[in-house]
């Protein structure tokens, strides 16, 4: 049997999560001959997953366009690309931030089916405005919004990059990392942070930085960058330091979840970490915590509205975080969200979301959908 050769494709850590998730069950199907391509980040996540990723870069080594730039370069690596593997299926991540390999494939795909895998609700990104022909999501309402703001069909499967996650002992490994940390009794607040390029997140950092060297009793600060932008960590420990604040840097010490775990409350602009730290609450017998979003810029709210097509971070509707907006509110909700009532609160919000992925509907729509596999190489 000439199996179906399917082209799954990441240029950032959202991506490469689902298609982590994704991939054993894609590869344990006899129909289908599944190659991984991937760049940056994206890239070193699924070699350590066991993927086996092509690696993807262009002649001079960046791995995307920023908004505005030329794409042809682009646009003629990811031809190179496809003709030497002539897939029968093209699977991509949703990256933001221009454009990469996720949307150079869909621009280049021609004939050949394509589907994308969401990871934050809404989101979709394209070269020229040649979108997946299906986009596989979380849940009826991102579902709704991704047709809204794009005009393009859209399949609700449950969160992909948080199904394995229903198989976690969270309790034991909130337990082992705080002792790692040697936490103790003391609070837990995680800083995860954004790309560079997000504007207003700096100022969102510092009105944290100054909120939490108010606080009495004081707290353990963790702190992860962005996988995109680690170079920020020298400066935010810098800041941490001069502020008096006890802080472990956990930039670029992977796998996450361990460091989501620890936290008694996780703090970002709007990065989607914050989604994995509530299924890691769902998944979790006993609360975890809370989560807090720095928009406290004009800029960053502005971005969040531009890149989401929604008013306020993914989950904040649901009960899932709550939104400072000043740098008051930095303080007053910290006080408010690292007490029990509120951590009880988001743990019941937490179970009311997704558990499963349905893996074998997308294998099937995946499969399904493609033309019969060429035999000739």
């Amino acid at each position: 049997m000439t199996r179906l050769r399917v082209l799954l494709s990441a240029r950032d850590p959202g991506g490469a999560a689902s298609i982590r998730a994704l991939l054993p069950a894609l590869r344990a199907d006899p129909r289908a001959e599944a190659t991984v391509a991937a760049s940056g980040a994206a890239f070193d996540m699924l070699t350590t997953a066991g993927a086996a990723p092509l690696r993807f870069a262009l002649a001079d080594g960046t791995t995307h366009v920023p908004r505005g730039g030329q794409v042809e370069p682009l646009l003629g690596a990811t031809r190179r690309l496809l003709a030497r593997l002539e897939p029968d299926v093209i699977v991509v991540g949703v990256s933001s931030l221009g454009v990469g390999l996720d949307e150079a494939l869909l621009a280049c795909a021609g004939r050949v089916p394509t589907f994308a895998l969401q990871d934050y609700p809404g989101d979709a990104n394209a070269i020229g405005g040649k979108f997946a022909g299906l986009y596989f999501v979380r849940d009826d309402a991102a579902a709704r919004l991704t047709r809204a703001r794009h005009g393009v069909a859209a399949l609700p499967v449950g969160s992909l990059r948080h199904s394995p996650y229903v198989s976690l002992d969270v309790g034991e490994l909130r337990s082992q990392t705080r002792a790692r940390l040697s936490a103790g009794d003391r609070s837990v607040v995680g800083f995860f942070g954004q790309p560079a390029e997000i504007p207003g997140q700096e100022q969102g950092f510092r009105d944290l930085v100054s909120a939490l060297a108010r606080r009495s009793p004081a707290v353990l600060v963790i702190l992860r960058e962005h996988p995109k932008s680690p170079e920020l960590r020298t400066a935010h420990r810098a800041a941490l330091e001069a502020a008096g604040l006890d802080a472990v840097d956990a930039t670029g010490l992977d796998p996450m979840e361990p460091w989501l775990a620890a936290c008694d409350l996780v703090t970002t602009c709007f990065s989607h970490c914050a989604m994995d730290y509530a299924f890691l609450d769902a998944a979790s017998a006993e609360p975890l915590g809370a989560t807090l979003f720095l928009l406290t810029t004009p800029e960053v709210r502005d971005f969040l509205r531009d890149q989401s097509g929604e008013m306020l971070p993914d989950g904040v509707a649901r009960g899932l975080g709550e939104v400072a907006e000043t740098a008051t509110d930095v303080s007053r909700l910290l006080d408010a969200l690292l007490r029990p009532e509120a951590r009880r609160r988001y743990h019941d919000a937490s179970r009311r979301l997704p558990r499963h992925a349905d893996l074998s509907s997308i294998v099937e729509a995946l499969l399904d959908r493609a033309p019969a596999p060429r035999v000739a190489r």
